[in-house]
């Protein structure tokens, strides 16, 4: 059996960077969107800006201590090297965090910054200065951060792709299947966060995410499928390695929980609850509990899809 060097941290990590593309994604999508506070993609712009950078910070955290010598993390800051995809990957999360942060700034409420610079100690008064209102920049901040979401979502995926030693990974389809996989998740939390906040969602707001969603799960469902067939019609060593889904310790884990479960089974019930409204042009209708379900397992699915590419590839090399 390989050597299993990848663990959860990273699996981890890669489903937290993905889940802040997605995040802020839909919250760059609605406020580019947005015409007035009182719009249907207010609460999506706001609530998917100020939670965007927390994943991608623990999802780090966990990285640099998976490392083993944690603190040498900084010598991935001294240079840039264009033919390495960490080195890559590293300025992208760097500059997608300081985006996504600046964009959540924008989106406090004016009581918050009050509260918490009211808070601060006189040594730390000069920050102050920076108690003003930035709601005029949450568009232009959104037009440059959607890119580098694109850009980090995908990269979570390039990371495996480029270890060209390991046939499960030697495809560029996995880039574009995480791609898929973290805006659903970015969609999927941010209905979570929307049916369990204060006041009763809009039915836009579900509407306009549920769409989203959908497009998001079908397009990764017709990753996942060309996936199977490019890996059928490659060398052996890649057929061989599809065997780890095919009958072999990930079958269970990726056909039921991850496919069934975590794809078709929430596209199914978000295809039933939006589909009536509009081919009948009528009113959108939700179960609360049945959406948080559904958000649920698209999560799920998220991080094993992650699980089993992961620790799969590991396990496939070419002889």
């Amino acid at each position: 059996m390989k050597t299993i060097e990848w663990g959860f941290l990273i699996v981890s990590y890669l489903f937290l960077g993905g889940l802040s593309a997605g995040l802020f994604f839909a919250s760059g999508l609605a406020a580019l969107l947005q015409k007035n506070e009182q719009s249907g993609t207010d609460r999506i712009a706001r609530f998917g800006a100020l939670l965007a950078p927390l994943p991608v910070a623990v999802g780090c955290l966990l990285l640099v201590f998976d490392l083993g010598k944690w603190y040498r993390f900084y010598k991935l800051f001294l240079h840039f090297e264009w033919t390495s995809p960490m080195s890559i990957g590293a300025w992208l999360l760097l500059a997608f965090s300081v985006v996504s942060l600046l964009c959540a700034y924008a989106w406090v409420p004016q009581e918050w910054r009050e509260r918490f610079f009211a808070a601060l100690p006189p040594r730390l008064a000069f920050l102050r200065r920076v108690n003003r209102d930035f709601s005029a920049w949450r568009k232009p901040l959104a037009l440059i951060g959607l890119p580098m979401a694109v850009g980090v979502g995908i990269y979570t995926g390039v990371l495996l792709g480029a270890v060209q030693s390991r046939p499960f990974w030697n495809t560029n389809l996995v880039a574009q299947m995480f791609l898929f996989s973290a805006l659903s998740s970015g969609c999927a939390a941010l209905i979570l966060t929307i049916i369990f906040s204060k006041g009763s969602p809009e039915v836009a707001e579900l509407r306009l995410l549920y769409m989203l969603d959908i497009c998001f799960l079908a397009l990764e469902f017709f990753i996942v499928v060309p996936y199977m067939i490019h890996g059928q019609l490659s060398v052996q060593a890649v057929r061989e390695s599809l065997h780890l889904i095919l009958g072999g310790p990930f079958t269970v884990v990726f056909w039921v929980f991850f496919l069934g479960l975590g794809l078709l089974l929430p596209l199914g019930i978000e295809i039933r609850e939006t589909m009536p409204a509009l081919l009948r042009n009528g009113r959108f209708h939700y179960n609360k509990h049945l959406t948080a379900v559904t958000a649920v397992l698209v999560l799920s699915g998220g991080f094993l899809l992650r699980y089993v590419f992961v620790f799969a590839g590991q396990m496939s090399a070419f002889k």
